[in-house]
C-alpha cells in the first residue's frame, strides 16, 4: 500500500509518539517508568554489526560475552593469552561504566524488574534471546541484549521517519537529535488483556486483541463490555489530549478489578502493524462528522480471534520471522513448517545441480 493513502504524517506526529513526549501527560493511567539519556557512544554501540556486550561496570567482560572472530591465520596458538604487563587485553570491548551504574540504580527503583525500550520500540522481537523468553530485564546486561538483538530497536536509531509524507531535505534531521532508555516497572500482564486501538480524525474507529495470533474464548463472550471500558477510557483520559489527531494506541485491561492502563502510542502508519485490521479498511472507513464522541466511537467495534480455527494459522509465535535470514522469510511465504521444508529441500537441490 502506498503511504499517500494514509493520512500526512509529519515528523512532528512521529515525534510527539517519542515515550518522553507523551508520558509526562498520561503518567497517571500508564505504568511507571523512569527515563534515561542515552549517551552518543552507547548509540554508536547499538549501531555496530554483530550481537555482544559491553564490559561491565567493573571493566570485565560479561559472561555471555563472546569477542569478534578474527583472522588466526598467522598465529599457532588458538588460546586467549594475556599480554606482557600479565593483564588482560579487553582494549575493543565497549565500557559504559556510569551510564550502566545509572541503570542499575533506576532498575532498583522501579523494584528490581524492568522492561525496556527506546524513544518508540521494544525489543519484543528479541525476547526469544532472554533466558526466559520475556523482556524482563534485572541487569544492565539483560537490556543490551535485548537492545542489541532487535531488529525493532535497530529501525528507531535508522529510519524513525521513514512513513513520513513531508519531503525531508539536508536541514531536516533523519533521526532525533537524542534518543532515551526507557525503563517499565515490570508487571506480569496477560497477552489476552492487551488491546490495540485505532483513532482516525480524533475518532476511535477500531479495537482489537494484541496478540491476534490466538484464540481467547473469554474475549467472545466479553467482547461488549470490553469495547464499552475501552472506548470509555478513550472519551475519558486521551481524547483531546494527545498531540496528534490520527494514531494508534495500545492498552491493557486488568482482568481482576477492570482498570484500564494506557501502553504506548503509535503513529496512524503503515509501520505500525494493524493486525486483525487492514490497513485499507482502517483508511476506508468514514468518520462521523455530527457531534457525540461516545455514540461515534469503535465503528468497526472490537475484533477479536472469533473461533479456534482462526488463530495460529501457522503455528509460530508472534515475530517468529525476527529469528530466521530474511531469504529463508521470503521462501517460505506463509506456508506451513511442512511445506517450507519440502520446499527448502527442492530450492537447495536445484541450486547443487547448478553448481
Amino acid at each position: 500500500m502506498s503511504t499517500s493513502a494514509f493520512p500526512p504524517l509529519t515528523v512532528d506526529h512521529v515525534m510527539n509518539c517519542s515515550f518522553s513526549s507523551w508520558y509526562p501527560k498520561f503518567r497517571r493511567v500508564t505504568l511507571k517508568s523512569e527515563i534515561i539519556a542515552i549517551p552518543p557512544e552507547f548509540i554508536a554501540y547499538l549501531n555496530e554489526d554483530g550481537v555482544f556486550l559491553p564490559l561491565d561496570s567493573n571493566g570485565m567482560p560479561q559472561p555471555s560475552y563472546e569477542t569478534p572472530k578474527v583472522d588466526d591465520s598467522d598465529d599457532d596458538n588458538g588460546d586467549f593469552s594475556e599480554d606482557e604487563e600479565g593483564g588482560e587485553s579487553w582494549g575493543s570491548i565497549p565500557h559504559f561504566p556510569e551510564f550502566q551504574e545509572l541503570i542499575t540504580q533506576r532498575i532498583e527503583s522501579l523494584g528490581g524488574e524492568v522492561f525496556p525500550k527506546l524513544n518508540w520500540s521494544s525489543p519484543k522481537d528479541a525476547s526469544w534471546m532472554a533466558l526466559g523468553q520475556t523482556l524482563k530485564c534485572k541487569t544492565p546486561a539483560d537490556i543490551f541484549l535485548l537492545l542489541k538483538s532487535s531488529d525493532f530497536i535497530t529501525h528507531d536509531l535508522t529510519c524513525p521517519f521513514e512513513a513520513c509524507t513531508e519531503t525531508l531535505d539536508a536541514s531536516t534531521k533523519q533521526t532525533p537529535e537524542s534518543y532515551e532508555l526507557i525503563l517499565r516497572k515490570w508487571y506480569d500482564l496477560h497477552p489476552s488483556m492487551e488491546f490495540r486501538c485505532f483513532v482516525k480524525d480524533n475518532v476511535l474507529i477500531g479495537i482489537c486483541q494484541r496478540d491476534h495470533l490466538n484464540f481467547y474464548p473469554f474475549l467472545v463472550t466479553s467482547r461488549v463490555q470490553l469495547e464499552s471500558a475501552i472506548k470509555a477510557f478513550y472519551v475519558d483520559e486521551i481524547l483531546g489530549k494527545f498531540g496528534n489527531n490520527s494514531f494508534v494506541f495500545d492498552l491493557y485491561i486488568n482482568k481482576n478489578n477492570q482498570k484500564v492502563w494506557l501502553i504506548d502510542f503509535n503513529p496512524f502508519s503503515i509501520n505500525t502493524d494493524s493486525l486483525l485490521f487492514t490497513w485499507d479498511e482502517l483508511i476506508a472507513f468514514e468518520v462521523p462528522t455530527q457531534e457525540g464522541p461516545v455514540e461515534n466511537c469503535a465503528g468497526m467495534g472490537l475484533r477479536v480471534v472469533s473461533t479456534p480455527s482462526d488463530s495460529g494459522l501457522t503455528y509460530q509465535p508472534m515475530y517468529a520471522t525476527n529469528r530466521m535470514p530474511k531469504d529463508a522469510v521470503d521462501l517460505s511465504d506463509g506456508q506451513t513448517l511442512a511445506e517450507f521444508a519440502q520446499q527448502l529441500t527442492e530450492e537447495v537441490a536445484r541450486s547443487m545441480i547448478k553448481e
